[in-house]
């Protein structure tokens, strides 16, 4: 065996380790991509089975509830505010809680029920496997923002009037959206460049 063949030999080695090395990186990829779209699917899972549950009175999740808007209504004009004085407000007391004021949730609104998926719901224990910590709710994938990656969104389509351009239109929820009427709930998950990946569309 020549020297050149030595060479030859050991430059194959080292395209061979080079090749499985980013073989195993793009296995490991994809299967964090997998295990985000499962988490997608998760959510899926759970707004389907609730889906028709929520809609008796006696659904034991009030705040996922479809209380009626009214209902809601009250419920926001009864909340407690922030108590007022006759004395003048010293500067530690100046400034209203904002904190306690937005820690309020109304069962029978987005917010409310949201915050007890997130808490009390086989969902609390999804794990985002690009970062190892629960996934986010954001409201869109963006390749900017590395921030993103492994996120979920939950977009609301609405349908438009007869007649329009486009059938339907998607926003964000926001905490306040009532959630008395069924609601079409568009699933997306920011896979590892955190580039958006439909996974379904629920009824809930």
């Amino acid at each position: 065996m020549t020297g050149g063949d030595k060479i030859f030999l050991l430059l194959m080695i080292v395209v061979l380790a080079l090749t499985s090395f980013i073989g195993l990186l793009a296995y490991k990829d994809a299967m964090k991509i997998e295990i985000t779209k499962k988490n997608g699917e998760a959510w899926v899972e759970w707004l389907t089975k609730v889906s028709e549950e929520r809609m008796n009175p006696k659904y034991e999740i009030s705040a996922c509830n479809s209380k009626s808007g009214d209902s809601i209504e009250s419920a926001v004009v009864a909340t407690p505010s922030t108590p007022s004085t006759s004395a003048a407000p010293t500067p530690s007391t100046s400034k209203p809680d904002e904190s306690t004021a937005a820690s309020v949730q109304i069962d029978g609104t987005w917010g409310a029920c949201l915050n007890h998926i997130m808490n009390n719901t086989e969902i609390k224990d999804l794990i985002n496997p690009f970062t190892n910590q629960s996934p986010k709710i954001v409201a869109q994938c963006q390749p900017s923002d590395r921030s993103l990656v492994g996120a979920i969104v939950l977009e609301k389509i609405v349908p438009t009037p007869p007649g329009s351009a486009v059938p339907t239109t998607n926003s964000q929820f926001v905490d306040n959206d009532s959630i008395e009427n069924k609601i079409l709930i568009r699933i997306t998950v920011c896979d590892k460049g955190a580039y958006p990946v439909r996974v379904a569309e629920v009824e809930f």
